[in-house]
């Protein structure tokens, strides 16, 4: 049985325990209070790609700018190093921020993505690793321009990829080591200059996501289009991911509602504890559909109509309502940012961290290339 079914089971039962211990004295409660402590069940997530779009497509549906920070490590480059001479300030682009276009170079662009995109505490080989996949999806948008907006760019997750100002930034590190943070941001875009993640040497549609449950997915499986490059993979993160797995209970009314009008022909007549029949999985171990009123549903619907974290998921009537028990962050294709810092804990460098979630790629240079960028 793989690691997703074997994590979802053991954290239905930690959930029935809560449940139970409200039966139980309170000093029970507190005991099995503290040992559930990281299990914290919050509603919300992001917002799925619609099953009818197709490539190109935003790099992240995820938002991991409020993901906490973790201690910066020492020995990175200070502020204010030089510059020149450097591929990613040659390059200028246009990117809608906030409903205004802006023009800056490639290099200050991806400061502003990977510091909106990935937790600046993270090791310095997987922000290496978020600033090259960046570059990368950033130079292919570039290539094959998007219909939504005439910019380059854009800051919507939902489009492109997240970004944020230094000013900005630095502001919410209010507390923190912003000086450390920042440099550890400017040493992932400096040591990554003008590389790329390439398949048969064109850059590549670098997608990412926050967490996976133990296996990346297909872009195949989640959108539709088959790439060589976007391979289902197996991902290290886990439990160190803040609310890696949540739960959310769903009325009958809404579950019912909601199902009727996106799924043609469920029969939910009968007793609830009918409705819900076996859980399909794919090779990897991943939940791609629930059998619900006699229907096969896929788990990304789910996750789009019940605002869930991540198809990685089992579901169950209890009590007449929908229990989701849900694993993972995002659209879980491509590179996982979390399992990247798995990946940079057990001693993988920026580029093997790259060709380990993009599959038959290799990490070039864009200086070699005699690329358009308009």
């Amino acid at each position: 049985m793989r690691r997703e079914i074997q994590k979802q089971k053991k954290f239905k039962k930690e959930i029935r325990l809560v449940l139970a211990a409200f039966l139980l004295p309170s000093c029970a409660v507190l005991a099995l209070g503290l040992l559930c402590l990281g299990r914290a069940l919050l509603k919300g997530g992001d917002v799925e790609p619609s099953s009818e779009r197709r490539l190109p497509l935003a790099a992240v549906d995820t938002d991991t700018s409020s993901m906490p920070e973790v201690s910066a490590s020492n020995g990175v480059e200070a502020e204010g190093t030089s510059r020149s001479g450097r591929w990613d300030d040659s390059v200028t682009l246009t990117v809608l921020i906030g409903g205004e276009e802006q023009t800056m170079t490639l290099g200050d662009y991806l400061w502003g993505v990977v510091a909106a995109e990935m937790p600046a505490g993270f090791e310095q080989q997987a922000l290496n690793a978020q600033a090259a996949a960046a570059r990368t999806y950033t130079v292919y948008k570039m290539l094959h321009h998007s219909a939504a907006h005439a910019s380059d760019l854009c800051d919507d997750v939902g489009c492109c990829q997240a970004w944020i100002s230094r000013e900005e930034r630095v502001e919410k590190w209010a507390g923190e080591d912003a000086d450390a943070l920042s440099a550890k941001i400017t040493q992932a875009v400096a040591d990554t200059d003008g590389m790329a993640v390439c398949y048969e040497g064109a850059p590549i549609q670098a997608l990412f996501h926050a967490a996976s449950a133990a296996f990346t997915r297909s872009a195949a499986e989640v959108f539709g289009e088959e790439l060589p490059y976007l391979q289902s993979v197996e991902s290290p993160e886990g439990d160190e991911v803040p609310n890696y797995y949540s739960v959310v209970t769903v009325p009958p009314t809404e579950f019912v509602e909601k199902l009727t009008a996106a799924v043609p022909g469920c029969d939910f007549s009968g007793d609830s504890s009918g409705w819900i029949g076996p859980t399909v999985y794919d090779a990897a171990g991943l939940s791609t559909a629930v059998q619900i009123g006699g229907r096969e549903v896929p788990t990304r619907t789910l996750r789009t109509l019940f605002s869930l974290r991540s198809s990685s998921l089992s579901v169950e009537m209890r009590d007449g309502n929908a229990v989701f028990y849900v694993t993972g962050y995002g659209h879980g294709v491509g590179m996982s940012q979390y399992g990247a810092n798995a990946l940079a804990k057990q001693g993988k460098s920026w580029q093997e961290i790259l060709t380990w979630y993009y599959s038959g790629t290799d990490v070039e240079n864009l200086a070699d290339k005699n690329l358009d960028l308009g």
